[in-house]
């Protein structure tokens, strides 16, 4: 008989999720997974499988939660399209203000840091972006203006990450309202 897992798996999967988006899978060390999820290789091994498993859980997670929220505000038909993607572009001008700002997004990191040499990654991030711009069609009603919003709003999270403080990021936002 197999023995019940003794951890909450949400709490461990936000925890791989942000050690991968702090860190990169590269920069993450399995001593740091295991500080951040509290379990022994083992368990973690056991669990979710190799560095490269838990790190597409990771990315798993990243969409569940931040990818599905911005899909779903931005299917909000209570809001005009102008509301939903000022919402979207406050991203990063919030983040700009926060040390988890500097983290970039998740997506962008990995898009730019393993989808070149990980097929699963680079299918697992082109799946996101693709949820992302086919909410912002719905949004937008244009296939063109939702692909520069998608790129205004990726670059201004990569520019966060560079250190572009709230201002500019206030100013990106202004440019891309002025396509709504």
């Amino acid at each position: 008989m197999a023995r019940q897992r003794e951890f909450d798996e949400e709490k461990v999967l936000d925890a791989l999720r942000d050690v991968f988006w702090e860190n990169g899978y590269e920069g993450t060390s399995y001593s740091d997974i295991m500080t951040a999820t509290g379990l022994q290789k083992g368990s973690l091994y056991a669990a979710f499988g190799n560095k490269r498993a838990l790190y597409q859980k990771a990315l798993s997670r990243y969409d569940d939660i931040e990818v599905s929220d911005a899909v779903h505000m931005l299917h909000n038909d209570n809001l005009t399209p102008a509301m939903r993607i000022e919402i979207m572009m406050t991203g990063p001008v919030d983040a700009a203000q926060t040390k988890q700002g500097r983290w970039g997004c998740l997506l962008c990191n990995a898009a730019v840091d393993q989808a070149p040499i990980d097929e699963e990654t680079e299918n697992s991030v082109k799946a996101s972006m693709d949820r992302l711009k086919a909410a912002l069609i719905y949004t937008v009603k244009d296939e063109t203006k939702a692909d520069h919003i998608l790129a205004a709003y990726f670059g201004a999270r990569v520019m966060v990450k560079a250190g572009f403080g709230k201002e500019r990021m206030k100013n990106i936002r202004a440019q891309i309202l002025t396509m709504t």
